[in-house]
């Protein structure tokens, strides 16, 4: 499938999107939105794809929602709705795909962008990267990721994040909990791959089901949380990667899971 403002690459298993505006810091236009949610449905839909991994060309992860086209949008209402909608449906399929994403956060993560971010399972950011939500600063309540930000962060941290716009940096965000890892820039490639190659190695239908149960955990109550995952585990019990699983440990090797 042939995009304008991504690249999409797979490599033994691991899928790679590559956010490709260099010029407007990989910002969200619809086009972007449009793009990257149908990207990331046919990853989704995948079988042979176990891992995912989103990074930005440039200077940029991603500097959120594009601002020029907010400028010359004739009507910024309907357009923003518009675009909020966009980035949702790529935030959604994200949070609802049954395998690991893992942000490789190489620069800008502005406003949408670290929205985008937030919504991966994993976040490695290059020591150079610099975040914020950005949007009060512009004048705009924020389209998303107000959710994400409160649950990592806590109410009076997010309300100063999101009220000031302040710009933090990687490590802030480490010691926030925002991001799992912080590397040297040239290091962040091999260090996303470490994480995707373990990641990869996991059983994918067991993997699956402990994102959704995580996803879940976030607004369910303790007794019907308990029950679910008694109801996930039973299934998962069923499938041959948990046969393999059981006999590797017996036998004191290393399991092989095939996703069956």
């Amino acid at each position: 499938m042939e995009c304008e403002t991504l690249e999409m690459t797979l490599r033994d298993q691991i899928a790679y999107i590559t956010l490709n505006r260099p010029s407007r810091l990989n910002a969200f236009d619809l086009t972007l939105g449009r793009e990257l949610y149908n990207t990331l449905c046919q990853i989704s839909n995948d079988p042979k794809i176990r891992v995912l991994i989103i990074k930005g060309t440039g200077k940029g992860f991603c500097g959120g929602g594009d601002v020029k086209e907010m400028y010359n949008a004739e009507n910024k209402t309907r357009f923003l709705r518009e675009l909020t909608r966009a980035i949702h449906k790529c935030v959604i399929e994200i949070r609802n795909m049954q395998k690991p994403v893992i942000a490789a956060v190489n620069g800008i993560a502005y406003g949408a962008g670290l929205s985008l971010a937030l919504a991966c399972d994993i976040i490695v950011a290059s020591k150079d990267a610099r975040m914020s939500t950005a949007f009060i600063g512009i004048g705009l309540t924020p389209g998303c990721g107000t959710q994400f930000i409160t649950n990592l962060v806590g109410y009076h941290r997010a309300c100063e994040l999101i009220f000031t716009s302040k710009t933090f940096t990687a490590q802030e965000a480490l010691r926030m909990g925002i991001v799992n890892k912080v590397v040297d820039p040239d290091m962040l490639d091999d260090a996303v791959e470490e994480y995707a190659l373990m990641l990869k190695r996991n059983a994918p239908i067991a993997m699956g089901m402990a994102k959704k149960l995580i996803n879940e955990s976030m607004r369910n109550d303790m007794i019907s949380h308990l029950e679910l995952e008694s109801l996930m585990a039973s299934q998962s019990a069923a499938t041959q990667d948990f046969v393999e699983g059981i006999t590797a440990f017996m036998e004191k090797r290393q399991p092989v899971f095939r996703g069956k």
